[in-house]
């Protein structure tokens, strides 16, 4: 899209402020056109009826001509000094501009195609993925974790009752499964991990391999089927 510029030094010039608002606006409209055209300012005559919504009006065109902002030519208008005097772009200057954008967006596309074409793939090794999985691991596995879940004991058997039994959608532990009124340290951390499952969209970009497990208060990944290893006692 090409945009039509009025210049600043028009404010307070005595040569446009004597127009008439309707020789002002036929004004306007010429540059718009010519721009949106790439004419270099050229109005034919067939085309001086698109300026102003009410048509031509040959006042205003004389208006125009008297302050020298354009001429007749031989088949229309001529709006003087397009580029030096009215400070608008040049047909010559658009296609170049126009170029260098679908250059830009051809190359922008090409090294799109070859980052996906050759997608880097980490290992388990590399720092990054260790910092992911070990940040949020430490977040995840110690906030919100309910009561009852201060003894090593307690926790360790919850742990692996949960791994081995309770269905991994379900937000009640394997002790009970229809849920229970009585404080369980066990239930609240079957329920947060249920509700962070819930809020996940897997598909969304998100690889394991690559970013790391996206792992939940119970230490499973919300994203695959990865699974910790009960802990011996």
């Amino acid at each position: 899209m090409v945009d039509a510029r009025l210049p600043a030094e028009w404010l307070g010039s005595l040569r446009i402020d004597n127009l008439s608002d309707r020789a002002f606006r036929i004004l306007a409209g010429a540059l718009m056109w010519c721009n949106g055209q790439g004419t270099d300012g050229a109005v034919p005559a067939r085309y001086t009826k698109y300026l102003h919504p009410d048509g031509d009006d040959q006042g205003a065109f004389d208006e125009l001509e008297a302050a020298g902002l354009w001429c007749r030519v031989e088949d229309g208008y001529l709006l003087a000094g397009w580029s030096d005097d009215l400070h608008q772009s040049t047909a010559e200057e658009i296609h170049r501009y126009r170029d260098a954008a679908k250059r830009r967006q051809q190359a922008y596309r090409d090294r799109q195609r070859e980052t996906d074409s050759q997608p880097q793939r980490a290992t388990a090794h590399e720092p990054r993925v260790m910092r992911d999985v070990t940040h949020n691991a430490t977040r995840d596995v110690t906030a919100n974790v309910g009561s009852g879940s201060l003894s090593e004991t307690t926790r360790e058997s919850a742990y692996v009752t949960r791994n081995v039994t309770r269905h991994a959608d379900s937000p009640f532990c394997a002790k009970h499964p229809a849920g229970t009124s009585d404080p369980c340290g066990a239930c609240a951390r079957a329920r947060t991990a249920y509700e962070a499952r819930q809020n996940t969209i897997p598909g969304l970009g998100w690889d394991c391999a690559i970013d790391g497990h996206k792992l939940v208060v119970d230490g499973t990944c919300a994203v695959c089927a990865y699974r910790p290893r009960p802990t011996a006692a």
